[in-house]
């Protein structure tokens, strides 16, 4: 398109020199300018009456996230024929419909075809394209960048305008038709008598014109707030987009800043809108750009002061100060939070580098104006020591490690050593320009680093001890940086050659040890952390590396617009501060705050999945083992007993089974107990844990009808049940309830008792409760749990009536009911590659490489066998109501059956293999996934819904449906995870971590965990929690929100407005 209009213009553009003469410099600007040109012109060729038209049409194949969109025929229709209506509402024409298929020269058969000429136009200019899918033409824009002048063009801000204009109008005529209401209706009652017949119809034309009044204001109203809607979004995928652009170009602050940003303005909308026009995919597109921000952004301040390029920067030993050098001249002191606490003044010249003497009390500086300079930093007004000798620029300063004397060196070829006090001590001459200077942690070896490309190592009487070449191959180059590791063994250096290298240093010998290579630039830094085992170093490739001290990439730092001059641990090794050419400081977090990944599996994780309460997560794995991992990520036990890889694993609704199917052609059933699970209905309703003993020596079981009739009518689910039930007292895993607190959701007058003695390790009998009446605390306990239990029971306050009832899954559950770990479903020829229980606990399907999918009871009874799929059945789903289970074959097909088992429809779904399919939360669409890389809906009546065709690079594995239905996640052989929007079906999210295929994606029911199963035998947690990534983001950025003095007024209150005054 640009190179189109250069060609026509007049004369026709060839060179940069004429390019520039013409646009200016900004090729940026000169790119819009051509294609709102470009743009222009395909408008005038489609002709001016079709003007509209032809906006609406370009605007439809738009997205609010400044993407294009892919439209069927039909998709178009609807969406401009909106369009139309909303610009003529203000007409009040009441045939709207055939008015807009007028204006838009629709025919009226079936199948609506766009205007053939309007589209022949738009497509021979270049700005779209058409294809054929699934019998229909799909219309798109040849490039995203298209989109942005499109819809500046098509003028949204002014239509929002117009209607807010709409709505004053409304609002008047309401008022004007209330008020002639109000006198009509006071004429009327004057004139009732005589004119009666009349007033009846005055009334009733009166009411059906205040009506028509109001409807037209509501109509209004309404679609003022679908224009609010549309904008809002349109404003918020455009900060995601722009975060998403700033993260990819290492600006991963700024687009944590504008991620904050547009979760602020979605709350805002949320407030105002409440859940009016408003959809979840946008929240979570937020989300998830957010928890790509904060999960990977290392820098959490960046100071601003500096008028020039920052040459150093350094951490008070002992204190609380970040002291920085530079080219203006000056010397700021800064808190660790980012504030500014002092300036320091006295240089002529550039200030080259500083240094904290040992107790934090003195700083040092070297500077260009050939001084060296110590401040006192305990005098309220601080007045510098002049040390002057040298007889060139002062390149380098450090102090001792006793603080007594400090070591500078110069372009002049020597090094000083002088007192504190300023007494010139000795001064070394070498033969090259001194770049850097530092001393070992004993305190008596100096070291230099040279422009020579060598670095030299002295003793204080100025006796050189060895010499070491920075070299690469036989050329020499500057060495800029040179260390000693807080054991003194090791000496880190950084050189022209782009390179770090570490020697090994022992009676005076030092020995190369390692190089690293990684830098594109020049290193002008590198130094030792304070526990000696990772190296930073830093460059003029505008880059921060951290290293093993083997050698290997920890990680990179990018975030400086200029070369890295130097980096600098915090005493405490947590923090990395970091100075630059772009003016600045940057603090950076060492601390592990990335994604959250569970290790563990020794081979590749095939298959995920939650529990129903969200508390546990279930992986599978090609290392023939299942494990259970707690919602944080802890790993909480390992199951074995397969005897090839498990590729399938899925929880009962009720969380009491855990269902797996592997390559050794079985089923297992896990019965599960973990230390996590509390009280809930379930376990009330059981009499094998629990009796009811009444004051009058009556006993009910809990299976009879009066108790769970009365459970049914107090509506005791297991949440109210379990919120009301906290723990009085909690000990390791114990949780000790009052009773008091159980027998308040039970009838009057009857007490929860435990069936079993743990005296006797026996189950108790009715003779054993006939004198319990009056149980005090503890004097139930368990002989054989020892004096542990005791004590627990023993600390309920005496106040608290009856007894405190105590329970442990790790030892009462297991001790006291013994249950068999494991049942083997053994029926399948071939790999079982999928399992699914129904909602009712009671069914579980499997699918197999035999081609058949079975159903099992849940006491391991096979139920029936299902035939029909010609090849490998990879996935079946129940869906939400349980009279339907879909299968997935490498046969192109889904199929649905009955809950018996009973073939519903076959769907031709895919050319290539079926792996995936899922129903959506509300059971009326299905999402397939496919080996042939597209992710397709479907309704369950098997009609094509959307083809998602942004899709994945690779093949699909899986799909799992948002607990709200308006995302899909997808996982893929590309080591990709994306997030679909299903109203528009565009692409929200893609999520990047695995090193390899990602084979497995499941939502947890509450929606805010997204989890991934990949080759690289792990598992990613990833974060879609709005408010939780809200409160970590500000937490991350408040230094900077609150110090920095350039911070805009709106972004200083971002934190408060987002998560209501929680800062």
């Amino acid at each position: 398109v640009v190179g189109s209009q250069l060609q026509e213009e007049k004369p026709p553009i060839k060179t940069l020199d004429q390019f520039q003469k013409k646009f200016g410099i900004n090729p940026q600007e000169a790119k819009e300018k051509l294609i709102k040109k470009f743009l222009e012109q395909v408008i005038v060729d489609c002709g001016k009456k079709n003007e509209e038209t032809t906006m609406q049409i370009l605007f439809a194949l738009t997205n609010d996230n400044l993407t294009r969109a892919s439209r069927t025929q039909t998709e178009l229709l609807e969406r401009i024929e909106q369009f139309t209506k909303q610009n003529l509402l203000s007409t009040f024409n009441n045939n709207l419909d055939n008015i807009a298929k007028n204006q838009l020269n629709f025919t009226e058969s079936k199948e609506i075809n766009l205007p053939e000429l309007i589209l022949e136009i738009l497509i021979d200019s270049g700005l779209l394209f058409v294809r054929k899918e699934s019998h229909e033409k799909h219309y798109q824009l040849v490039h995203d960048y298209l989109v942005k002048p499109i819809r500046q063009r098509f003028n949204l801000e002014e239509r929002l305008l117009q209607a807010e204009v709409e709505i004053k109008q409304a609002e008047i005529a309401k008022k004007q038709a209330e008020s002639e209401k109000i006198i009509s209706q006071t004429q009327l009652n004057i004139a009732l008598k005589r004119q009666l017949a009349v007033a009846i119809v005055g009334i009733i034309s009166m009411s059906l014109s205040t009506i028509a009044t109001l409807g037209f204001w509501q109509r209004t109203i309404f679609q003022k707030q679908v224009a609010d809607a549309q904008k809002y979004r349109a404003d918020i995928n455009s900060m995601t987009a722009a975060s998403e652009a700033l993260f990819f170009s290492d600006y991963k602050f700024d687009a944590l800043i504008e991620s904050l940003r547009a979760g602020e303005k979605w709350i805002n909308i949320k407030q105002l809108l409440g859940d009016f026009h408003l959809s979840n995919d946008t929240e979570y597109r937020i989300a998830a750009s957010l928890q790509q921000a904060v999960y990977g952004v290392k820098e959490y301040n960046h100071l601003e002061g500096h008028g020039d390029v920052v040459w150093s920067v350094t951490f008070q030993p002992e204190g609380n100060l970040i002291a920085s050098a530079s080219v203006d001249k000056t010397i700021k002191l800064w808190r660790q939070d980012g504030k500014l606490e002092k300036t320091l003044e006295g240089h002529t010249d550039s200030v080259s580098r500083i240094s904290f003497s040992s107790d934090g009390k003195y700083l040092a500086s070297a500077s260009h104006d050939r001084t060296v300079k110590i401040w006192n930093l305990q005098q309220a007004e601080i007045k510098p020591l002049n040390l002057k000798s040298h007889r060139d620029e002062v390149t380098a300063v450090s102090f001792s490690p006793d603080s007594k004397i400090l070591a500078s060196g110069s372009q002049d070829k020597t090094i000083k050593i002088w007192s504190k006090t300023g007494v010139l001590l000795r001064t070394i001459k070498t033969k090259a320009v001194v770049n850097w200077v530092s001393f070992s942690p004993d305190g008596e070896v100096v070291v230099a680093a040279n422009a020579n490309g060598t670095v030299k190592l002295w003793n204080l009487r100025g006796r050189l001890l060895a010499t070491l070449k920075h070299r690469n191959g036989n050329k020499n180059y500057p060495v800029y940086s040179v260390n000693f590791s807080p054991d003194g063994r090791r000496i880190v250096t950084g050189g022209g050659d782009r390179t770090v290298k570490i020697w090994r240093f022992s009676r005076n010998r030092v020995i190369l040890e390692t190089k690293i290579v990684g830098h594109k630039q020049e290193v002008l830094s590198a130094s030792f952390s304070p526990d000696g085992q990772i190296i930073a170093s830093s460059s003029a490739d505008n880059t921060i590396k951290i290293w093993n001290r083997d050698g290997s990439l920890l990680e990179t730092f990018a975030g400086h617009g200029d070369k890295v001059t130097q980096v600098s641990f915090s005493p405490n090794g947590q923090t990395l501060a970091s100075a630059s050419y772009d003016k600045t400081i940057k603090l950076w977090s060492l601390k592990n705050s990335s994604l959250n990944i569970l290790r563990g599996h020794k081979h590749r994780v095939l298959g995920v999945t939650f529990s129903q309460d969200a508390n546990i997560l279930a992986s599978a794995s090609q290392d023939n083992t299942i494990k259970l991992w707690s919602r944080a990520g802890k790993l909480l036990k390992t199951l074995q007993g397969h005897t090839d890889r498990v590729a399938s694993v899925n929880f009962s609704p009720d969380g009491e089974i855990l269902a797996s199917g592997s390559y050794d052609n079985t089923v297992k059933l896990w019965y599960l107990n973990y230390p996590e699970k509390i009280w809930n209905s379930e376990l009330l309703d059981y009499s094998r844990y629990w009796q009811l003993y009444s004051q009058n020596d009556r006993f009910l079981d809990l299976n009879s009808r009066r108790i769970k009739l009365y459970l049914s009518q107090q509506e005791k689910v297991t949440d109210h049940i379990a919120t009301k039930l906290q723990c009085f007292v909690k000990v390791s895993n114990f949780c000790i309830v009052p009773l008091s607190k159980i027998i308040s959701l039970l009838p009057n007058n009857f007490t929860l008792l435990p069936q079993f003695n743990f005296s006797t390790n026996q189950y108790f009998e009715e003779g054993n409760y006939s004198s319990l009446s009056n149980i005090t605390p503890g004097t139930l306990h368990a002989t054989s749990v020892q004096a542990e239990v005791v004590t627990r029971l023993q600390c309920c306050s005496e106040a608290i009536r009856n007894i405190c009832v105590d329970w442990n899954w790790n030892i009462n559950y297991h001790s006291v009911y013994p249950i068999s770990k494991n049942i083997n479903l053994i029926g399948h020829s071939d790999s079982v590659m999928s399992v699914s229980f129904s909602p009712n606990n009671q069914i579980i399907a499997s699918g197999s490489k035999d081609k058949t999918v079975k159903l099992w009871n849940r006491k391991g009874k096979l139920l029936k066998t299902l035939v029909g799929h010609k090849k490998w059945v990879n996935s079946v789903s129940f869906s939400p109501d349980g009279k339907m289970l879909a299968s997935a074959s490498d046969d192109g097909t889904v199929k649905l059956w009955t809950q018996d088992g009973e073939l519903l429809r076959t769907i031709a779904a895919h050319d290539n293999w079926v792996l995936g399919v899922s129903f959506s939360p509300d059971g009326q669409a299905i999402a397939t996934a496919s080996y042939d890389n597209m992710v397709k809906l479907w309704s369950i009546n098997g009609e094509l819904l959307k083809t998602f065709l942004k899709g994945s690079s690779d093949s699909v594995t899986s799909v799992s449906f948002s607990p709200d239905g308006q995302v899909i996640a997808s996982s893929s052989y590309d080591g990709k995870v994306k997030l679909w929007g299903l109203n528009d079906g565009n692409l929200l999210k893609t999520l990047s971590g695995h090193g390899d295929s990602v084979m497995s994606v499941n939502f947890s029911p509450d929606g805010k965990l997204l989890a991934s199963g990949s080759r690289d035998k792990t598992i990613i947690l990833w974060n879609l929690a709005l408010d939780d990534l809200l409160e970590k983001g500000c937490s991350w950025v408040s230094d900077y929100l609150h110090t920095n003095p350039n911070v805009s007024d709106s972004d200083r209150q971002l934190c408060v407005k987002a998560l209501g005054n929680r800062q």
